[in-house]
This record gives C-alpha cells, sequence and structure tokens, in this order.
C-alpha cells in the first residue's frame, strides 16, 4: 500500500467513523464498520472477536463475508490457541502471507466452514489499558499484506475499541433512561419536568391524568405555551429553575384542561448533571381536590 492510498483509506476510515449512528442496534453498528472496512482494506472478510469475561474464550462477535452464518455458528475459540488467540495474549499485530506455514496457525475454523484463509491480520482491540479481543482481517484480494496494511488495521482497532466502548456506554444510558421512564410512569403523583431552555421534557401518565393532558402533546414544547391554563404550575418550575431552591408539602391552586379547579400538593427538584450545574426543574404533585378543609 503506497503512502497516497494509506492516505485515502484513512480518510475514508475517519468519514466512516463520523457517520456511525449508536441509535441502531450494536449488530447494525458493527455491521456497518465491518462492511466499509472490508471495501477499504480490499479484503473478502473481518470479524471482531471479544473476551468473555472470566473466561478463556474469545467470542465471534460481529462478522463481515462469505463465510459469515458458517463462523457465527462456531461461536468461540479458545484464548489459548490459534492466532487470534496467540494476539489477544501477547497485545501485538501481525500480517501472515501464508498462515497455514505459520504453528499458531488454528485451520478448524477453515475446515468447519469450507472457507480457505490465504492471508490475515489480526491485531488487539485495547480500551483504556484493557485487553477486549482482537480483530482479524482476511484474504486480500490483490497482493500480499504488508506493514502499511498492518499499520492501518492497528488504526482502526483502536477506533473498533472506542465504538465498543460507546455502544456500552450508550446501552447503559438508554437502559438508564427506560429505568427512569418505568419508575416515573408507576409513582401515584403527576410529575412534570423543564430543561433550562423551558421546554417539558418529562410527563409522566399520572400528570396527565390528573391535569387532563396526553404526554405526546407536551413534550418538548415550551412551558408556557401548553399550560396557559396552568399559569400557577408554570410559576412554581421557572421559580424553581432560576433561583436554584426547592420546597415541599406545599400548596398549589390551579385547573385542569377543561376549567375543573384543582387542588395540587407538591414539591419541587432541581436536576443537576454530573458536574453540580443544574440543567432543569421537576415538580411532583398530587391531586387533593377532594380533601376538605384545605386552605
Amino acid at each position: 500500500m503506497s503512502e497516497k492510498d494509506l492516505e485515502k483509506h484513512l480518510k475514508a476510515l475517519v468519514e466512516m467513523c463520523s457517520r456511525i449512528n449508536f441509535s441502531f442496534k450494536e449488530s447494525e453498528v458493527l455491521s456497518q464498520i465491518l462492511k466499509r472496512s472490508c471495501d477499504i482494506l480490499n479484503v473478502e472478510g473481518m470479524s471482531i472477536l471479544l473476551n468473555v469475561p472470566g473466561g478463556d474464550i474469545l467470542s465471534f462477535y460481529a462478522v463481515e463475508g462469505p463465510a459469515k452464518e458458517k463462523i457465527l455458528k462456531i461461536g468461540s475459540i479458545s484464548t489459548k490457541e490459534g492466532i487470534a488467540g496467540w494476539v489477544y495474549n501477547t497485545g501485538k499485530g501481525v500480517f501472515l502471507n501464508d498462515p497455514y506455514t505459520h504453528p499458531k496457525f488454528l485451520p478448524f475454523v477453515d475446515k468447519e466452514t469450507g472457507f480457505h484463509t490465504k492471508n490475515l491480520i489480526c491485531v488487539p482491540l485495547i480500551s483504556r489499558m484493557k485487553k477486549m479481543g482482537v480483530l482479524e482481517a482476511v484474504n486480500k484480494k490483490e497482493g500480499l499484506f504488508d506493514n502499511s496494511d498492518l499499520y492501518f488495521t492497528e488504526v482502526l482497532a483502536g477506533i473498533v475499541s472506542i465504538v465498543l466502548r460507546n455502544i456500552g456506554l450508550f446501552t447503559e444510558l438508554a437502559h438508564q433512561k427506560n429505568l427512569v421512564k418505568s419508575i416515573l410512569a408507576s409513582i401515584p403523583g403527576g410529575f412534570i419536568a423543564i430543561d433550562t431552555d423551558e421546554r417539558v421534557i418529562e410527563f409522566n401518565a399520572a400528570a396527565g391524568r390528573i391535569l387532563g393532558f396526553s404526554s405526546s402533546t407536551v413534550l418538548n414544547l415550551n412551558v408556557k405555551s401548553v399550560f396557559k391554563m396552568q399559569k400557577e404550575i408554570v410559576e412554581v418550575l421557572i421559580k424553581t429553575l432560576r433561583e436554584g431552591k426547592t420546597g415541599n408539602r406545599l400548596i398549589l391552586h390551579t385547573q385542569k384542561s377543561n376549567g375543573q379547579k384543582l387542588i395540587l400538593g407538591y414539591g419541587t427538584l432541581l436536576i443537576k448533571n454530573p458536574e453540580g450545574r443544574i440543567i432543569g426543574a421537576g415538580m411532583i404533585f398530587q391531586d387533593l381536590t377532594q380533601i376538605q378543609g384545605l386552605p
């Protein structure tokens, strides 16, 4: 690979990474990466093998190429055998243009899939000094692998490692968000939250029942435009946001969307980011209209 080709491939790699959509399923994200990388590196197939936590196993996590389905059926190999296991344990990448002559090569995979490995590159996947697995490319379509191909694949492996870590973070955040929504949906009281732009960012089912709104009609809209008949609620939320002060066991008189009078018992809270900066305000409330003797 010439220096010009290497530069072109690296630019294509950067372009590919800029288009990765982490809202896709994990398998779709990795499929995007491997398909494009096969084209860039001009190889028949690529695989990501990841270590199973607490075990000496490398699992075929994502595969692209003509033997994809058969390789995925194999499932995994031991970290103590094969070129993949060797690279994983040593932490050093390698390219082999005659793999069958190498003592570490594992012909078992070729026998099981009917695929013939003519040459290969295998490099470690490392994230924050921790071994994750390996990235392997097989059968260059023209010529033989060289050091520039190895360098490119090592750069690709670094990006794949970051992507895998980001997928994990995205999945964790999505899980946490779904968990929060489940909790909000299950509490008996209403909950409304706004961000610093005064847009409604949370509105649970109980809030909808009490006030007579649907969450689909209020989310991401300005709180003042949504709750024109509930100015008392708007004032509480904006005051909490601007002054940074919360309250509890308070009483508020307002009305439903149909004009019916409401008495709410409420408390307020501040929403902060990990650095402690206020990024929103919330209000938790109960319908106390039927309770006698309230002011």
